[in-house]
């Protein structure tokens, strides 16, 4: 019994080593693929990272950046508002009125007239009345008028052309007033030789006003008057 024994142990060792030998002479291809532990992600072997899941949905988990606030574009600039009275736009229609127009003048404004200019212009004739002395805010009133009178007096004044208009500057002061010298200049001032002014005739300065009359040539045509200031000034525009 033992020697019978013994024979099969011998068999059953030597069966085993050989089993042995050829499991670790096997291919790598036939080996089952690694399962992972259950509740663990896979790893990488390099890093030691979770590795991503195959079957997870790409956008899971993806950090999303943060959203960027646009800011509303800012309106361009508006450029300041010109306040200056521009001149008629030369070559266009010079557009005005028959008048009657008027401006008062400002309160504790007196000015003396230094100067009477006229000249002429694309589509229109300027007279310049130039001011000095105290305030800053001369006045007008110019209208069509059948004829010339003087102020005070009441006489009579020659002014050529086919239509008179009276030009009165209010706000004028006397030289104790103003601090400045009275107007010298010529009482009759003739106009270019074309163009709607025929002359100007200077009348009396007087409680006030210093008196003007236009003579237009071609009878009575439209026109604009202006204040302008430093150095303040009255100017009337007439259409040709």
């Amino acid at each position: 019994m033992n020697l019978r024994h013994m024979r099969r142990s011998a068999l059953v060792v030597p069966a085993i080593l050989i089993l042995g030998i050829a499991g670790c002479g096997s291919n790598d291809a036939d080996l089952p693929a690694s399962v992972p532990t259950p509740g663990l992600s896979p790893q990488s072997a390099s890093t030691g990272a979770d590795l991503p899941d195959e079957d997870a949905d790409p956008t899971e988990n993806v950090p999303t950046s943060p959203e960027i606030e646009e800011t509303p574009l800012q309106p361009a600039p508006t450029p300041p508002e010109d306040n200056s009275s521009p001149s008629p736009d030369p070559g266009s229609s010079f557009s005005g009125t028959l008048g009657p127009v008027s401006k008062q003048s400002g309160s504790g404004t007196f000015l003396s007239v230094t100067d009477i200019r006229v000249g002429e212009h694309d589509g229109y004739t300027r007279i310049v009345v130039d001011l000095a002395g105290q305030g800053n805010q001369p006045g007008y009133d110019i209208r069509y008028v059948d004829a010339a009178y003087a102020g005070g007096s009441g006489d009579p004044i020659a002014v050529s052309g086919d239509a008179i208009l009276a030009f009165n500057v209010t706000g004028w002061g006397y030289p104790f007033d103003t601090g400045v010298d009275p107007y010298s200049g010529p009482k009759t001032i003739g106009g270019p030789g074309s163009g709607s002014v025929a002359e100007i005739e200077v009348g009396t300065f007087n409680e006030g006003v210093a008196q003007m009359f236009v003579g237009v040539r071609g009878g009575q045509r439209e026109f604009t008057a202006m204040t302008l200031t430093n150095p303040p000034r009255v100017v009337l525009d007439i259409s040709d």
